[in-house]
């Protein structure tokens, strides 16, 4: 059993298998001789059912919860960031295989890829044993945030979460902000912050502060964004 295995609490069976759930596709494309796959097919089916299954757990964790709040909070668990976390609490950081440029750019340590090998790797499982034990298992390794998710509710006014938490639903992806200017004498600086989408610029504005900017920024571009989904 492999160290990313005893964290995981799962031995795989077929060892390819996990193999290929390892493997990025920059190092699929220099290893082509050794034909294992990369790992983007079993990403997609593990993105589904991690879905699925977070679902299911807030359901029960929550059952009184409407849709749209349950939507928020599987929405601040299933994004980038978060997996990433988890990846790493897994170790899956040690074990991602990687072509010779991605690992010299320190792919083992961008959101991105280990996000993804986490996916696949519960593709793999759901793959092998089905259903019930990756439910299992994804219950264990999201652990207390399962259970402390409702908490995070108290920063509804926090325009930045509630602005990351709709767009990462929808797009899967962080919205990024962008100081754009500072002007004014040192007593009074005045901050102007752009939030982007996939580079897009989405909205501009300013504050005493960068903070109070993003923040800003962030209540104008919740607006847009809903205004744009009616």
């Amino acid at each position: 059993m492999t160290l990313i295995e005893e964290k995981l609490g799962y031995e795989f069976q077929n060892r390819q298998l996990l193999k290929q759930a390892l493997s990025h596709k920059s190092y699929d494309y220099e290893m082509t001789a050794a034909q294992n796959g990369n790992n983007e097919k079993l990403e997609f089916l593990g993105d589904a059912v991690v879905d699925l299954i977070l679902s299911d757990l807030l359901m029960k964790q929550f059952p009184d919860d409407s849709e749209g709040s349950l939507s928020k909070k599987r929405a601040s668990l299933v994004n980038e960031s978060i997996l990433a976390q988890v990846a790493q609490n897994l170790m899956i950081h040690t074990e991602v295989l990687l072509g010779k440029g991605e690992a010299q750019s320190g792919g083992q340590g961008k959101p991105r890829i280990l996000a993804s090998a986490y996916e696949a790797i519960l593709g793999a499982i759901f793959v092998e044993a089905g259903y019930p034990r990756t439910r299992d298992l994804v219950e264990q390794h999201f652990g207390e945030r399962i259970t402390s998710v409702g908490d995070r509710e108290a920063g509804a006014d926090d325009f930045k979460t509630r602005l990351q938490e709709e767009v990462q639903a929808l797009l899967k992806v962080t919205p990024v902000y962008q100081l754009v200017s500072e002007s004014g004498p040192p007593h009074e600086r005045l901050f102007a912050v752009e939030v982007k989408v996939r580079g897009v610029p989405i909205t501009q504005a300013q504050g005493r502060s960068k903070k109070i900017a993003e923040q800003e920024a962030a209540r104008l571009a919740l607006n847009l964004w809903r205004n744009s989904a009616q």
